[in-house]
């Protein structure tokens, strides 16, 4: 019997763009009596909290199941219902509690440190749950923890991470709940030189990385009938090497060196992909055409591997009361995203629009620095950081426009949410996304991209702004029925 697979290299509880499009297409299949599984590459020994959050919100439905390749060799070897618990582990390892004297560094920290004749022997960490996250052992010879014993919510030891005097990693041991060690990493100056694998029927198999682990497993689970779409560049070639009926490989982002340049060459991680050999079975589904047209110039033989799916939205019911003098940013805070320039850009229309809020929506690794050039503007009473949203439509319905200064994306999916909620957008030339999803009647392209020139187009939004209606028709082009027919025609499936 075909099946159907969805991979990818992390499913994470807080989430962007990627993680975000995958759950939805899983979700308007499901809708049509679809049925597949979404499978993660990499270790979270709390993906059933994930997995149930997913189902909580309605990111999914019961049509799809989960599966990770952690979990699924760790069930292998799980061979009885006998539990080690942590403390009984720690207990053998030093002997009686009563024998340590308990010392506590910080009260912030949640970590409680046990001496005896004036060294620390062992440490617990609880986490903010009060639960235990770890314990860690020390070796006579250092003060540092020798060894970090890794507690699941279940109260027993999934992980044991050790490291050598220099405070250098250089093992990893998964169990079971038995205790039983399934996956063995060994390190060298912190690189993975081994991982084995322990089989049931105790057969080691050896890897020299992380790539060829995973493709051992996917054909371990793939049959040569099954679909299998692959949204995680890193596993673009342990999917090459799985027998499997189709591949289909959906992008994400720009495939460009230098995403500012069209000429600047394949990047490093799509070379796996992009290229003269690439399978002519399988499938490359590329979101916006421009992306499409700029790779067949760069491997012409690519021209009938390609697909074009934009994502999809539905126009939404305009329930929230929208602030005119805010203008707002709604995306994961990194470098990429160039929020420095919207911020500046915020700053000079500020010196003749004195009245007006930036609403920041999102949070990630750059947040630090926005808030410190915020602050070195003195506009902090001015811009406002919010973090991650909920109620994502209320965010962008209480919004006169939207910003976006990308260096680059895979096709933006906050503009499509924007116009189907009636916000315009005020966009950079980015490849690619913002420019093929706005019209002229849902939003602006800069003349360049600095912060100038973006003052320039905040200026002519509220001179001359668009009508909500005409936002929001914008949206019918990217139709979850249109969406939902290109899908199930690349999948080999009728339409139910």
């Amino acid at each position: 019997m075909q099946k159907l697979y969805f991979i990818t290299s992390t499913l994470p509880l807080v989430h962007g763009g990627r993680t975000k499009s995958l759950l939805k297409r899983a979700h308007l299949l499901n809708d049509r009596g679809i049925e597949l599984t979404i499978i993660s590459t990499n270790y979270n020994p709390d993906y059933s909290i994930v997995y149930q959050d997913y189902r909580e919100e309605d990111k999914v439905t019961l049509k799809t199941q989960f599966e990770n390749i952690y979990d699924y060799y760790r069930n292998k070897s799980t061979n009885s219902n006998h539990i080690n618990l942590w403390k009984k582990e720690l207990e053998k390892i030093v002997g009686d509690f009563s024998d340590y004297v308990e010392v506590t560094r910080s009260k912030k920290g949640g970590r409680f440190y046990y001496y005896r004749g004036g060294i620390p022997k062992f440490m617990i960490k609880n986490s903010d749950s009060k639960n235990q996250e770890f314990f860690a052992t020390y070796n006579e010879w250092n003060f540092n923890p020798h060894k970090f014993y890794y507690i699941n919510n279940d109260g027993w030891i999934h992980k044991i991470d050790t490291y050598d005097a220099s405070n250098e990693l250089i093992s990893q041991e998964f169990l079971t709940q038995n205790g039983q060690c399934y996956i063995y990493k060994e390190y060298k100056k912190n690189k993975l030189v081994v991982i084995q694998l322990h089989e049931p029927n105790n057969k080691i198999v050896s890897f020299s990385s992380e790539k060829e682990f995973i493709a051992y497993f996917f054909n371990d689970v793939f049959y040569e009938n099954d679909v299998v779409v692959n949204d995680a560049r890193f596993l673009d070639l342990p999917l090459l090497k799985a027998k499997v009926g189709k591949r289909i490989f959906q992008i994400h982002n720009s495939h460009l060196n230098n995403p500012l340049d069209n000429q600047s060459g394949v990047k490093g991680s799509f070379s796996n992909i992009l290229n003269s050999k690439f399978p002519k079975t399988d499938t490359i589904v590329s979101l916006t055409e421009k992306q499409k047209k700029d790779i067949i110039s760069a491997v012409p033989s690519l021209k009938d591997n390609i697909s074009v799916i934009p994502h999809s939205t539905t126009k939404r019911e305009l329930k929230y009361q929208r602030q005119l003098n805010h203008f707002g940013v709604i995306c994961r805070l990194h470098p990429q995203k160039n929020l420095v320039d919207a911020i500046k850009g915020f700053q000079l229309f500020l010196k003749e629009y004195p009245d007006y809020i930036l609403d920041v929506y999102g949070d990630g690794e750059s947040r630090q620095e926005l808030e410190h050039l915020v602050n070195e503007l003195d506009i902090r009473d001015k811009v406002l950081f919010h973090g991650n949203v909920k109620e994502i439509d209320k965010a962008y319905q209480s919004l006169n426009l939207l910003m976006i200064t990308s260096d680059f994306e895979g096709f933006a999916l906050n503009a499509l949410e924007a116009i189907s909620n009636g916000t315009p957008i005020i966009t950079y030339e980015v490849n690619y996304g913002p420019t093929d999803i706005i019209d002229a009647n849902s939003g602006w392209v800069t003349r360049e991209r600095t912060p100038e020139a973006l003052k320039e187009k905040m200026i002519e939004a509220i001179m001359q702004p668009k009508n909500v209606k005409d936002v929001q028709k914008r949206s019918l082009k990217f139709s979850e029925e249109n969406f939902v027919k290109s899908w199930l025609k690349e999948i080999g499936k009728d339409e139910k």
